[in-house]
């Protein structure tokens, strides 16, 4: 049962590896600007829920200090975040764009990053009941891609057969982070990310803060 063995144990790896749910799927830098230091980025996390734009805000914030990039969030800046409506009613374009310019020279913003949901996705998905322990019915895998014997497949017909499991909703997550150059108003740094099944919002907003946060150091976007 050897091959069984090896393979409970890719199995273990590879649950392990994907618990961390949040993770970057695209980045663009601005090739044309060359890197510069900012003495204030503000942070504004336009999401509907007030605790989860706290939550976002204050991780980037923290993540970006701790690299020594100094930021601030907005809630308090921009408490009309996720208030769409009744933020724009009886405004002009033009002055909606005039109340954020005004506020971000208030602040004294040289740097601004926007962090919003552009996508949510959910799908049924079936899960195993079967637990993942070697020498037991947990056995799991797809003896046809690859080499196994005949017991190792009768193991696993075995539990195939006799599994019990049930249909879950898998809800993903897709994230845009952008940073521009306030002085020049042009996009510095975009990146994406996809985030399943949160949950807890502190947790994922910490590793996309810490994501955020090293792609910007080690990427050289920007300059302590």
């Amino acid at each position: 049962m050897k091959f069984l063995r090896n393979l409970t144990l890719l199995i273990l790896i590879i649950a392990a590896s994907g618990c961390n749910s949040t993770k970057l799927i695209n980045t663009w830098s601005n090739k044309e600007l060359t890197p510069k230091h900012y003495d204030k980025i503000g942070v504004a996390v336009l999401f509907k829920d007030r605790s989860n734009r706290y939550i976002t805000e204050r991780a980037v914030v923290d993540q970006l200090k701790k690299r020594e990039l100094k930021a601030m969030p907005t809630y308090d800046v921009f408490p009309f975040a996720g208030q769409f409506k009744e933020f724009t009613k009886d405004k002009t374009p033009e002055a909606i764009n005039k109340i954020i310019v005004d506020k971000i020279n208030e602040n004294n913003f040289d740097g601004f990053m926007i962090i919003t949901m552009f996508d949510k996705t959910q799908q049924e998905r079936w899960v195993s009941d079967r637990s993942f322990m070697a020498g037991g019915p947990g056995y799991y895998g797809t003896p046809y891609a690859m080499a196994g014997t005949y017991y190792d497949y009768y193991y696993y017909s075995l539990g195939t057969v006799y599994d019990a499991g049930r249909y879950v909703n898998e809800v993903t997550y897709y994230l845009e982070c952008n940073l521009y150059d306030v002085k020049s108003e042009k996009l510095i740094w975009r990146a994406q990310s996809k985030s399943v099944n949160i949950q807890s919002v502190s947790e994922e907003a910490e590793k996309l803060a810490d994501l955020i946060g090293r792609q910007l150091i080690t990427k050289k976007i920007i300059t302590p």
